[in-house]
């Protein structure tokens, strides 16, 4: 490679670094044209596009990298985020599933892997997608696969527990939310959806409880203070 074209390079690269993406995209593309065909160019481009929300362009710059590279998982990866914010999730399913196969081969443990989180959030997105839908059994799988990547992630098991409340599951819930606190005693979040389950229960007193302790972690969670403002209007009418 020339020394123009390197530094071609290595001036987009530090201008995508700055998030100066318009001078980025201008070296970028002239090192591509001066016949510097690299994979993590158009990966780069890609990320461009997406940024931009020139999501087919991204998904075109992605392929091209993975072209490249077959065990791109980056690219793969935002291709698979990309193709699901398209809303073609079969799609980004399976660019997913491409790149889990290539970790596998690579013997790279998830969790020790530096893209466990964007394989979790994918999982995650791909929940509340079909949490909004009502598929209830959909976005718990999802958030079930974002917790096996990823189980250290508090918020994935308040979005769990939230699921399994919401398609009925009651009991699953609260046995998820008491192993989430056995483990992470104090959690408002947490407190704050097994008080939720309390008081459909019928339990107005210890969800009280369980939103009490949940306020005293969390002075300013207002949705704590509605609930208990709730409570205290109920006990008043009786």
């Amino acid at each position: 490679m020339s020394r123009k074209l390197a530094g071609l390079i290595r001036m987009g690269k530090n201008a995508f670094t700055k998030m100066d993406y318009p001078r980025a995209e201008r070296h970028l593309k002239e090192a591509l044209e001066g016949g510097a065909e690299y994979p993590d160019i158009h990966y780069t481009l890609g990320l461009i596009d997406h940024q931009r929300g020139n999501y087919r362009q991204a998904v075109e710059r992605f392929e091209k990298a993975v072209s490249l590279h077959p065990e791109y998982t980056e690219a793969l990866l935002s291709m698979s985020i990309t193709l699901n914010d398209m809303g073609l999730y079969e799609d980004a399913r399976s660019a997913y599933d491409r790149a889990s196969m290539v970790l596998t081969r690579q013997g790279v443990a998830p969790e020790r892997n530096m893209v466990r989180g964007r394989i979790a959030n994918l999982h995650k997105e791909l929940g509340e997608l079909y949490l909004a839908l009502g598929q209830h059994d959909e976005a718990i799988f999802e958030y079930r696969k974002a917790l096996s990547v990823a189980p250290s992630y508090p918020d994935l098991r308040v979005r769990l527990v939230a699921a399994l409340r919401e398609a009925g599951r009651a009991d699953q819930a609260m046995s998820e939310v008491e192993t989430f606190l056995s483990e992470s005693p104090g959690n408002a979040a947490a407190l704050v959806q097994k008080g939720i389950l309390l008081y459909l229960a019928g339990n107005r007193a210890k969800a009280r409880g369980a939103w009490e302790e949940a306020l005293d972690r969390d002075p300013f969670n207002k949705v704590v203070q509605v609930y208990l403002n709730t409570l205290n209007r109920e006990q008043s009418a009786d």
